[in-house]
C-alpha cells in the first residue's frame, strides 16, 4: 500500500494546481457568506522638513486597524517618500485589478496635500519644493490615485482625503491656494475630503492621538449596518458639531450601489429594521462527499491505473467506487490476440478482468517511477522559471570556483539586477544585469565584459548607457566612495559637501560625442532606509549637483546639468538605488530611478525578491 499512498498524494497534489478541488471548496461556500475582496492602501506622513505635522500616522495605524476588522486586505505606509509613494500606488492597483470586479477599493491619505491650478497633489516626505513647477513631479497627483483605481475596472472605490490641514509650501506659489480642490468622482467611486474645497483642516491636539475628522471616522466605521453615504454623514455632524462649524466635511459620489463596512448583526436589516427568517437555512453540504466527487471528476476519463486505483485507495466505498473498479479492469485487461473478439471465450481467459496483486503492484511501481522522473523534471523546470524571474536570464551566473577579490571587496562573478523607473512617464521601462566578470590588475570592474568600466573603488569610469545606450566616460571619476568614507552621517541639512569636477564625454551610435565640463557639489551621506524588492535596507545617501558647459562635436554650444543620487547599504558595493536627472539648457531629458531587484555578492548572501 506503500505504492497506492504515494499515487494517492500524487494525485491530490495534481488536483490542487489544476484547480480542480475548486468544486468542493465552492460546496463548502454555499453554507456561508461569499463576501467580495476588499483592498485599501492607507498612508499616514507626518516628518514633513517644513510643516512636521503630530496625528497622520497615528491617523494610518487606527485606519489600517479598523479597516482589517472590516475585511479589508490593509497596505500601511507611513512617513512615505515620492518613490515608495508611486511604488505604493502600483501595488495597490495591481491588487485591485487581480481581485476582479467584484473587489472594493479604499485610498486613505493624511499628511499634506496642495492644490495648483484646479488640480490636487498629495506631498510625500522628503519633498523639496521651492518652486511651483516641481510640484507635479515632487508629489503625487490625486488624480493618479483615481486614474489607478478606475482603470482597474473593480467596481467600488473610495477615496479619503486628510489632507487639507494649513500647508507650508504652498504660501509663496502664485497660484496655490490653502486646502484641496473639488475633484469629480468617476463612476462607481465616492471621494470624502476632511473639509470642503479650499477649507484648512485641523490636525488635532497634541497628545490627542487622532485628527478631527479621522477620529470621527474611526468611530463611524464601527457601526454595523450603515451604508457609506451614512457613515460619512455620521463624520460631518460630529466634526460639525466639535469644530463648532469652522469645518465641514465634503463629498463626492457617483456611487451606483450600496456598500457596507459592516454588515448589520443576524436578525437585523440594513438601517436596524428586524428580520424574520424567510426560509430555512440549507444544511450544510458533507465536505467528504465533495471531495469524492472532485476527485472522480478529475480522474473518470483517465488513462492511467495509478489515478484510477488512487481514487479507490480514497474511498473504497465510494459513490463512484463501482465505475472506478471497472473503469481499472478496463485499463489493465491485457491486449487481445489477433482476431479475438470479446464474449465468453475472452471472460473466461481473463476471469472478472481483475489482475492480480502482484500485476497490480508492478503497474504501481511503474507509475510511481513514472512519476518521479517527472517531478525532477519539474524541479529543473521550476528551477529555470526561478532564474530568469530573478535574473532575467539563465547561465548569468558565472562566478568561478575561486573568483578573484580586489581590496574593496568586490569578486568575480558579484551580480546585481536592477529595474528602470522612468520617473517621467511614471512606467517601468526595463532591468537590466550588472556582472563583475574581470578584476583588472590596479583591481578596477570590468562588468558585462566591458559595457561597464569601474574603478577599483565602484566609480564609473565609462560605460554603456542604461536609458540612451551611449558609451559616457568620466575623467576624473566622481570621488563617491571617499565621500563615503571621510564623512560622518548627518541630517541632510547639516550633511557635509565638498566641491566636485569631471570632464563628461557621451558618444551616441553615429559616432557623434558631446563633451561638458562639470562642476558641483557633493552632498552627504545622510542615513535612509528604504525598500526595496530584496528587503528593507538602511542606505548611506549621497547626491551630487552638478553644471556646466558643453559642446558638440558640430560645434554647438549647450549647457549640461545632471542631478545624481546614489543610496549605498553595507556590503553590498555598488549602489542599491540610483537616480539620474539630465537636462541640456533648460529642457529636461531625463529622470529615471533605478533600483536593485536581485543581489548576489560574495561580501553579503545572495537576496532575491521578496515573494
Amino acid at each position: 500500500m506503500r505504492v497506492a499512498a504515494a499515487i494517492h498524494r500524487m494525485l491530490l497534489c495534481r488536483l490542487v494546481f489544476c484547480g480542480l478541488l475548486t468544486l468542493a471548496q465552492a460546496a463548502w461556500a454555499q453554507a456561508g457568506s461569499d463576501s467580495p475582496r476588499r483592498v485599501a492602501l492607507v498612508i499616514g506622513n507626518n516628518a514633513y522638513g517644513s510643516g512636521p505635522l503630530l496625528n497622520p500616522v497615528n491617523d494610518a495605524r487606527a485606519m489600517a486597524t479598523a479597516l482589517l476588522s472590516a475585511g479589508f486586505t490593509v497596505i500601511l505606509k507611513t512617513d512615505t517618500t515620492q518613490p515608495e509613494l508611486t511604488a505604493a500606488v502600483r501595488e495597490f492597483g495591481n491588487r485591485l485589478k487581480e481581485g476582479g470586479p467584484g473587489t472594493a477599493g479604499l485610498f486613505y491619505f493624511a499628511g499634506h496635500g496642495m492644490q495648483i491650478r484646479g488640480r490636487n497633489f498629495l506631498i510625500p516626505v522628503g519633498a523639496n519644493i521651492e518652486h511651483e513647477d516641481e510640484v507635479s513631479y515632487q508629489a503625487l497627483d490625486a488624480q493618479a490615485v483615481m486614474d489607478k483605481m478606475e482603470s482597474a475596472g473593480n467596481g467600488t472605490n473610495i477615496v479619503i482625503l486628510d489632507a487639507c490641514r494649513n500647508n507650508p509650501f504652498v504660501r509663496s506659489f502664485r497660484s496655490g491656494r490653502q486646502g484641496l480642490a473639488q475633484m469629480d468622482a468617476p463612476v462607481g467611486t465616492l471621494v470624502a475630503f476632511s473639509t470642503a474645497p479650499g477649507s484648512v483642516a485641523s490636525d488635532g491636539l497634541q497628545g490627542g492621538g487622532n485628527g478631527l475628522y479621522t477620529s470621527h471616522l474611526l468611530t463611524a466605521l464601527q457601526r454595523p449596518g450603515l451604508k457609506v453615504e451614512d457613515v460619512f454623514k455620521q463624520v460631518r455632524m460630529g466634526v460639525l458639531r466639535d469644530s463648532q462649524n469652522r469645518q465641514v466635511p465634503w463629498e463626492a459620489s457617483s456611487l451606483i450601489g450600496d456598500f457596507y463596512f459592516r454588515a448589520p448583526p443576524p436578525g437585523q436589516g440594513f438601517g436596524g429594521a428586524s428580520l424574520a427568517p424567510s426560509v430555512p437555512p440549507l444544511p450544510a453540504p458533507d465536505p467528504a462527499a465533495a471531495i469524492d466527487e472532485a476527485l472522480w471528476s478529475a480522474v473518470k476519463d483517465s488513462t492511467s491505473s495509478a489515478e484510477i486505483f488512487a481514487y479507490l485507495n480514497r474511498f473504497p466505498s465510494g459513490r463512484y467506487a463501482k465505475e472506478a473498479r471497472a473503469r481499472l479492469a478496463d485499463l489493465v485487461a491485457p491486449p487481445r490476440p489477433s482476431g479475438q473478439t470479446g464474449g465468453a471465450g475472452n471472460t473466461a481467459a481473463v476471469p472478472g478482468n481483475v489482475l492480480s496483486s502482484a500485476e497490480l503492484e508492478n503497474v504501481l511501481r511503474s507509475a510511481e517511477q513514472s512519476e518521479r522522473e517527472q517531478q525532477a523534471h519539474l524541479a529543473t523546470s521550476q528551477q529555470r522559471i526561478d532564474e530568469i524571474v530573478t535574473w532575467g536570464d539563465v547561465g548569468t551566473d558565472r562566478r568561478p570556483p575561486n573568483p578573484k577579490r580586489n581590496a574593496l571587496g568586490f569578486a568575480e562573478g558579484d551580480r546585481y539586477r536592477y529595474r528602470v523607473l522612468d520617473l517621467m512617464s511614471d512606467r517601468y521601462t526595463r532591468d537590466y544585469l550588472w556582472r563583475v566578470d574581470r578584476i583588472e590588475a590596479d583591481g578596477g570592474l570590468w562588468l558585462n565584459d566591458g559595457a561597464q568600466r569601474l574603478d577599483a573603488l565602484g566609480q564609473m569610469r565609462g560605460g554603456s548607457d542604461e536609458f540612451t545606450g551611449q558609451w559616457v566616460e568620466w575623467q576624473p571619476a566622481l570621488p563617491i566612495v571617499p565621500a563615503l568614507a571621510s564623512a560622518a552621517v548627518a541630517p541632510a541639512e547639516s550633511a557635509a559637501e565638498r566641491d566636485v569636477s569631471s570632464t563628461v564625454q557621451w558618444r551616441n551610435a553615429e559616432g557623434r560625442i558631446t563633451r561638458a565640463l562639470l562642476r558641483g557639489k557633493l552632498h552627504g551621506p545622510v542615513a535612509e532606509n528604504i525598500q526595496t524588492l530584496t528587503g528593507l535596507m538602511q542606505t548611506r545617501r549621497l547626491d551630487a549637483f552638478l553644471s556646466g558647459p558643453g559642446v558638440r562635436s558640430n560645434g554647438d554650444k549647450l549647457r549640461v546639468t545632471l542631478n545624481l543620487s546614489w543610496w549605498f547599504a553595507p556590503g553590498v558595493g555598488l549602489p542599491v538605488r540610483w537616480a539620474v536627472e539630465e537636462r541640456e539648457d533648460d529642457r529636461l531629458l531625463r529622470r529615471t530611478l533605478h533600483d536593485v531587484t536581485a543581489l548576489d555578492v560574495l561580501s553579503k548572501p545572495a537576496a532575491r525578491p521578496a515573494p
